[in-house]
């Protein structure tokens, strides 16, 4: 049998001419079960690995799960009709290892955790999210690393494929120094991946009437960013996020920038539905206790909305009664 040569995630490789799918995967030591297979731009399903033959030219992608993303309680976070549990979704990514990711995850007892779709690493070494139990948890898949609506598309395409959830954040990002979200874009994939029966979930800026939009389009959730990602800036526009929280009728998550969790309570005070918090864990001085510290914000931020906050007054009110004072 000859060689041909293919492309495999992005690189020339030279494969034996109509080696199987599942034959190429053993050739280059992949478990067929932890791998989503595109071939020529279409995702080939895990029965059709023994039959599905490579030719000469041929376009493959080999993609798996990164980092990137509490046990039921009576209150529990209800997206399409779904019960994730905990109101804190908690990222994946930036950690400095997977047994601090592990030790932050037993802290914060996240019922929901977020996942990246990358290119599998053909070269060797350890895959990121190694040793963390997945099954634990309900995964959301992110978009994130997407620039257009298709290309979004596509990669929610991708996870599904790999059969790990229905669920789907939606990331279009619109500019590289502020990883703020294309608007028509994000709209774009939005409407798209509802059609196709995904649990959409899209990031988005606090642009009260873009949120408004994407419930239009049937979005299962609306997440709307406290600051840019990865920033850690805490709450830039409270005034955006009550608005809403008030507008859609949905789950708002707020999403990207939070820095400590006070503002995290402060989001679930206004009525928000949870938070999603990654680097303000990942990179804390001590990640465990802070992931601890989120998880507990969140449930008393949620208490006090539930509580309903005492009528704000313009005029000072004595808590203990003015009579019977000895003057």
């Amino acid at each position: 049998m000859s060689d041909v040569t293919v492309t495999v995630n992005g690189k020339p490789r030279q494969v034996p001419d109509g080696v199987s799918l599942f034959e190429l995967l053993e050739q280059l030591d992949v478990q067929p079960s932890r791998v989503v297979v595109e071939h020529n731009r279409e995702i080939r399903r895990k029965e059709d690995f023994k039959v599905t033959r490579v030719k000469a030219g041929d376009e493959l992608e080999l993609v798996y799960f990164v980092g990137g993303g509490a046990p039921i309680t009576d209150d529990p976070l209800v997206v399409a009709g779904r019960r994730i549990g905990s109101r804190l979704i908690h990222g994946t990514g930036k950690f400095e290892s997977n047994d601090v990711l592990g030790r932050c995850l037993e802290a914060a007892q996240p019922d929901m955790i977020t996942v990246a779709i990358r290119r599998l690493n053909l070269e060797g070494g350890r895959s990121e999210l190694e040793g963390i139990d997945l099954r634990r948890y309900t995964l959301l898949p992110n978009t994130a690393g997407a620039t257009t609506a298709q290309g979004a598309i596509r990669l929610a395409r991708m996870a599904r494929a790999a059969g790990m959830s229905d669920f789907i954040k939606v990331e279009v990002i619109g500019d590289e120094d502020t990883l703020l979200p294309d608007p028509q874009a994000t709209l774009e994939a939005t409407r798209q991946l509802v059609k196709e029966g995904f649990i959409v979930m899209p990031y988005t800026s606090d642009d009260v009437v873009q949120a408004i939009r994407l419930y239009e389009a049937g979005a299962a959730a609306v997440m709307p960013g406290a600051a840019p990602i990865g920033t850690t800036l805490g709450l830039q526009n409270l005034l955006n996020l009550e608005l809403i929280v008030n507008k859609v009728n949905v789950p708002v998550i707020v999403d990207a920038g939070l820095g400590v969790p006070s503002e995290a309570a402060r989001c679930l005070e206004l009525g928000a539905a949870g938070v999603l918090v990654n680097t303000a864990i990942a990179r804390a001085k001590n990640p465990p206790e802070m992931a601890r510290a989120f998880s507990e914000a969140v449930i008393a931020g949620r208490r006090a909305f539930l509580a309903g906050r005492a009528h704000i007054g313009l005029k000072a009110v004595a808590s203990s009664p003015a009579e019977g004072v000895p003057v």
